[in-house]
């Protein structure tokens, strides 16, 4: 069944379908709830809330403005900024994120360990780095470069334009190269700053 199959079966009061939308899409959800507030504990309470208010508005859904994960997102990533205005996060590592399941996965050839060594120092200087941002450019370059989102996707989930949504990933990118450029490691692993979106998509 399609998305909207199984959401006009949903709305009918099966539980099936609801079941169905909740396995098909919580993964996802989970991974860029992770991604925007580096915890566990926070994202899974956060994709929670999301699912149950969608599944309380399903009637509500309109195929013609969207994917149903498109309109799940959106929902997801404003229960999250609000999450994150509540609470102070910790930074956390890249190290935590992979332990979690949801780190991007690294096509480095085995048998190249130094290769492997390198690029995952230079992954973890971004992402340290990334945590720096100021949070709605921070937002955007989770889901433009960990998300693949176009720009008129972004605006939708942050609840802008696609053209301040643009701007917003640019600011984001001046302010990583910023520190990227003033980071002792990063000096000393040799990483050009225009390497930025590169390791940041990785």
């Amino acid at each position: 069944m399609t998305d909207s199959e199984t959401i006009s079966r949903a709305v009918a009061g099966d539980e099936a379908a609801q079941r169905t939308l909740y396995e098909t899409h919580h993964a996802a959800a989970f991974r860029l709830a992770f991604l925007l507030l580096q915890n566990s504990g926070d994202a899974e309470e956060v994709v929670q809330d999301a699912f149950v208010y969608v599944f309380r508005n399903l009637h509500r859904y309109d195929p013609g403005r969207g994917s149903f994960w498109a309109w799940l997102r959106v929902v997801l990533v404003s229960r999250c900024r609000n999450k994150r205005r509540r609470k102070r996060l910790s930074l956390v590592s890249l190290e935590a994120l992979a332990a979690a399941g949801q780190a991007p996965a690294d096509p480095t050839p085995a048998g190249d360990p130094a290769d492997a060594l390198e690029r995952a120092g230079r992954r973890r200087v971004v992402w340290e780095a990334l945590q720096q941002v100021s949070p709605g450019a921070r937002d955007a370059l989770i889901l433009r470069y960990y998300e693949g989102l176009p720009y008129v996707e972004i605006g939708e989930a942050l609840g802008c334009s696609s053209d301040a949504a643009r701007a917003r990933v640019a600011h984001g990118k001046v302010q990583l190269r910023r520190l990227l450029t003033a980071s002792e490691v990063g000096e000393g692993i040799g990483m050009p700053v225009t390497q930025v979106e590169a390791e940041t998509a990785r």
